[in-house]
């Protein structure tokens, strides 16, 4: 069962970056589905090996769906996950609300590489494949804040690093003011969309 991946053109501001946009000739992508938790149906719960490198030369976001289909929207919540890789901590935000998403940041020529990270897929009765979209982005506001304000510290990764998800704990969490989703403005996007063809 292996994923393809479509690369198409890029695209520079908008808010969240639609699907159908290439990343970089320098970004390497790589999304392979390694199991499915029990889950009622229409929801399926998919376990997913996600591989990502940044190829550029300056620092980037990763976004990854926390549920398919990809929804368009807004964010009222950080809950940072933290684990260890080689003795370093990793952060990964799982931002909440309609447009919510999972967020890495990538230093300069950092890879990372989040195993069994869990996804909701809202599975319609005939559907085969899902598209997962993996989105980069140079920088990401919300309601005009940097993104990376929201963690508790710095959360750009160094290196390349391994995180398992599942031994991943909630260790902070941050709401956007009154619990109101705010808007997300996204710089320097680019896309990439790969099929997963579940059981």
């Amino acid at each position: 069962m292996k994923p393809s991946t479509l690369l198409l053109a890029l695209a520079l501001a908008a808010p969240w970056p639609q699907p159908g946009h290439g990343a970089g000739m320098d970004d390497a992508v790589s999304v392979k589905l390694v199991g499915v938790k029990p889950a009622k149906r229409p929801l399926e719960r998919l376990l997913v090996d996600v591989q990502v490198r940044n190829g550029e030369k300056t620092p980037r976001w990763v976004l990854l769906p926390t549920n398919l289909p990809l929804a368009m929207g807004g964010i009222d919540k950080l809950e940072q996950l933290t684990t260890t890789s080689g003795g370093a901590s990793v952060a990964v935000g799982r931002f909440l609300g309609t447009g919510g998403r999972y967020a890495v940041r990538l230093a300069p020529g950092a890879s990372v590489t989040l195993r069994k990270l869990e996804v909701g897929w809202w599975r319609p009765e005939t559907a085969k494949d899902v598209n997962f979209v993996v989105q980069f982005a140079g920088d990401v506001t919300l309601g005009g804040e940097s993104m990376a304000s929201w963690f508790d510290k710095d959360p750009t990764i160094q290196g390349a690093v391994e995180a398992d998800m599942e031994t991943a704990k909630h260790t902070s969490s941050h709401r956007a003011p009154g619990d109101k989703e705010v808007a997300v403005a996204v710089t320097g996007a680019a896309t990439t969309t790969i099929k997963l063809s579940p059981p």
